[in-house]
């Protein structure tokens, strides 16, 4: 196929009898312009005819693109769930350690009142078995006080008593 190139470009010889070279070079000029343009559709129209071509395998590759976006979001769905699950599975692991731990605690401590409870008894029963140890302590001092004065006073009876004895015996 000739060019638009091919026409700009070519030279013909002169000869002596023939045609106008001016009026050749205007008519090659005239044909060169309308050439150019035709060859400029005729490669369009060739493009064009490829373009669909390309289109098909640009909507091809799109499709592609398409369903490996629908397999990525389907799977991150997918993964979403199994993540949110898990962390529910975990969730409850956590919700039923802590009610066991609250119940140990709660264990644990009502033991502990318990043993406190039982020491407070104790406590108490000593407390209360001191103190009547003490009060029969004391009522003991004091019925020995009362007996030490009263057998202070006998003897100072009897000295007294011996004493006027002695007296008499040395009177007479």
């Amino acid at each position: 196929m000739v060019t638009p190139n091919d026409i700009a470009t070519k030279d013909f010889k002169k000869v002596m009898s023939g045609y106008s070279p001016e009026e050749v070079d205007t008519f090659l000029d005239e044909i060169y312009e309308d050439y150019e343009v035709l060859y400029r559709q005729a490669q369009q129209a060739q493009q064009e005819r490829n373009r669909p071509q390309e289109v098909q395998e640009d909507s091809s590759r799109l499709r592609g693109l398409e369903k490996t976006l629908e397999r990525t979001l389907s799977l991150a769905e997918a993964a979403a769930e199994e993540t949110k699950d898990a962390a529910r599975a975990e969730a409850a692991q956590i919700v039923e350690r802590a009610k066991l731990e609250r119940e140990e605690i709660l264990s644990s401590s009502r033991a502990k009142i318990h043993e406190l409870s039982d020491q407070i008894e104790t406590l108490q029963n000593r407390y209360e078995l001191m103190r009547t140890r003490v009060k029969l302590l004391l009522y003991a001092e004091i019925e020995l006080l009362d007996k030490n004065e009263i057998f202070a006073e006998k003897e100072a009876e009897v000295a007294a008593n011996m004493q006027d004895t002695q007296n008499v015996q040395t009177e007479q």
